[in-house]
């Protein structure tokens, strides 16, 4: 059962299919489906391919924070230890471009990385000042990545995130040979701010992948608070107008953390 649904995941089953399978209802909701998609499922279900080190909806390390989100991952692979997502965990998201403050942000949200488990995106810029601050202070740290977990991306990041398994878990809905493609970091996105108790935005500008990772967390429920910024600093028009917008502004590490000790 279990290979299937990877194969669905290689072959980019829609989520809706993998209900009616699981349910044994897919004969009862056939029209609901094009030729088309029954085509790629019958390849699935023909595929020799055999996956290691995958979770799906029916295994109890599945991390349930996903379970409730628009359009869920059925599938994710992985690298590491799956039991840190049963801690505390905050999302902590920004910018790719770094300025003179960004490490200094980082170091002054510490005790975030450091108290719960960290959630980012792997990529260039503020998630790898996360993931770094966390393999450097021995804290498990999560890797959500837009492609398969054979194809580690960015090539700057590669090191680190191989050093991530080690401390926490790299993640992805893809199967491992993957190829990377832009659209998949977007629907990646939904992953990070599901997968966080609360979702922080350190830097980014005003249009960026950090503020779609902001309209996937809003959509999903989840708090989101905004580090303040100078307005002449254009890594900071994004949390300045999440602010003006409603969300939290967050200055201290503390207002978090007790609020994510009252959550759980």
């Amino acid at each position: 059962m279990n290979q299937t649904i990877a194969r669905f995941a290689a072959a980019r089953m829609p989520v809706e299919f993998v209900h009616h399978y699981l349910n044994g209802t897919l004969g009862a909701h056939r029209t609901q489906f094009s030729e088309y998609v029954w085509r790629r499922a019958e390849r699935a279900f023909q595929a020799p391919e055999s996956y290691k080190h995958f979770v799906t909806w029916e295994d109890d390390l599945f991390p349930k924070r996903l379970l409730d989100i628009p359009n869920p991952p059925y599938c994710l692979f992985y690298h590491g230890d799956l039991e840190v997502l049963q801690e505390r965990t905050t999302a902590m998201v920004g910018s790719r471009e770094l300025n003179r403050i960004s490490q200094s942000l980082v170091n002054h949200y510490h005790s975030l990385i450091e108290e719960t488990v960290s959630v980012s995106g792997g990529a260039l810029g503020i998630d790898g000042l996360v993931h770094a601050h966390a393999l450097r202070t021995h804290r498990p740290t999560v890797a959500v990545l837009g492609a398969g977990l054979d194809r580690l991306y960015p090539a700057a990041n590669r090191d680190m995130l191989l050093q991530i398994p080690q401390e926490g878990v790299l993640l992805s809905e893809y199967v491992p040979n993957t190829p990377i493609q832009k659209f998949q970091f977007l629907e990646r996105n939904r992953l990070v701010s599901g997968l966080g108790d609360a979702l922080v935005v350190i830097q980014a500008r005003r249009k960026s992948g950090t503020m779609n990772t902001v309209g996937h967390a809003l959509e999903q429920g989840k708090t989101v608070f905004a580090v303040p910024g100078s307005p002449l600093d254009p890594l900071a028009e994004g949390p300045n107008r999440l602010i003006e917008e409603g969300a939290i502004p967050l200055t201290n590490s503390d207002q978090i953390i007790r609020d994510l000790k009252i959550v759980r």
